[in-house]
């Protein structure tokens, strides 16, 4: 079934885990200016692991999982809170274009994907509000933060100075199935290779049989060593994930669908400079908007009331 297809990450990075099991008494855990946060909201932060339960409402309080997010959805509540003095909203048919996207990209329907987020349990409407809220929160950072960030050349190259030993360009023996964007069947045919991998066939056989790049398939997939740099920005990002003798998930690139084994990983030479200029590039960027966000919130948290009540 398509819903083998490894979707929890993408879930993940857009709604926190929601509490699997466990009743407790709701009640006011901290209020921020004109709003609430209740024990109920926090639930959603945290998952509870003891036997799917816990004893009491005490115990439950008192787990530093649950003070360690307070503070995020209290960040949340303000955010919204300045969306709404902004009069920036969301609409439903901005939510449905984003959830349409994501079931294309992850080859799945919309019966496929509530099935998946029931497993994960959950619910579908916390899956929509937490597209919402990604939404809302970049539209506010965009008109409050300048997304300009002026990175000089003498910046990237004090922060490859310093980062050396994070640019180093590993070489990978891999082997891939390979299925062309120009085919017609593609989905399914992808799909049918995943499925066959997860039924427990080599990956040698079903890239001999499904595989369009016909010069590795005609060994199995082998495509040799390819050095870090090398890889095109999707793959090297699966790689990083794979330790010998695994395979990826499905992964899409501009030129079709991938699934990618690792056999073996060596340690290569540091990159220079200027093979690392682009992946530096967007380290620096990325650090520096979280730097602004940071400052954001706590000028907002500055003149804000908050009180936590745990």
């Amino acid at each position: 079934m398509k819903t083998t297809l490894r979707i929890t990450i993408f879930v993940l990075s857009l709604l926190a885990p929601v509490l699997c099991a466990g009743e407790v008494i709701d009640r006011i855990i901290a209020i921020v200016n004109d709003d609430i946060i209740t024990l109920k909201e926090a639930e959603k932060q945290v998952r509870v692991e003891k036997e799917g339960k816990f004893v009491s409402i005490n115990e439950y309080l008192t787990n530093m999982r649950l003070r360690d997010k307070i503070d995020l959805l209290i960040d949340d509540v303000l955010i919204r809170q300045q969306a709404k003095k902004f009069k920036i909203d969301v609409s439903d048919k901005e939510v449905e274009a984003i959830i349409d996207n994501i079931k294309k990209q992850y080859l799945i329907d919309d019966t496929e994907l509530r099935q998946k987020l029931k497993e994960d349990k959950i619910s579908y409407e916390d899956f929509v509000a937490g597209l919402r809220s990604n939404v809302l929160k970049s539209r506010l950072l965009s008109r409050v933060i300048s997304p300009e960030v002026n990175v000089t050349e003498q910046d990237l190259r004090q922060y490859y100075d310093k980062h050396k030993d994070e640019f180093v360009n590993e070489e990978y023996k891999l082997l891939q199935i390979f299925v062309s964007g120009q085919r017609a069947d593609n989905q399914k045919r992808i799909t049918d290779a995943y499925e066959l991998l997860q039924e427990g066939k080599s990956f040698e056989t079903v890239a001999r049989d499904y595989s369009d790049d016909t010069k590795s398939a005609a060994t199995g997939g082998d495509i040799g060593y390819v050095k870090k740099a090398d890889l095109i920005p999707q793959l090297r990002a699966a790689v990083g994930f794979l330790t010998p003798g695994i395979y990826s998930s499905i992964i899409i690139t501009p030129y079709g669908f991938h699934i990618l084994k690792l056999v073996e990983k060596n340690k290569g030479e540091t990159m220079t400079f200027e093979m690392a200029r682009d992946s530096i590039h967007e380290k620096v960027v990325q650090e520096e908007s979280d730097k602004r966000y940071k400052d954001y919130v706590g000028k907002l948290r500055k003149g804000s009331y908050i009180e936590v009540k745990i």
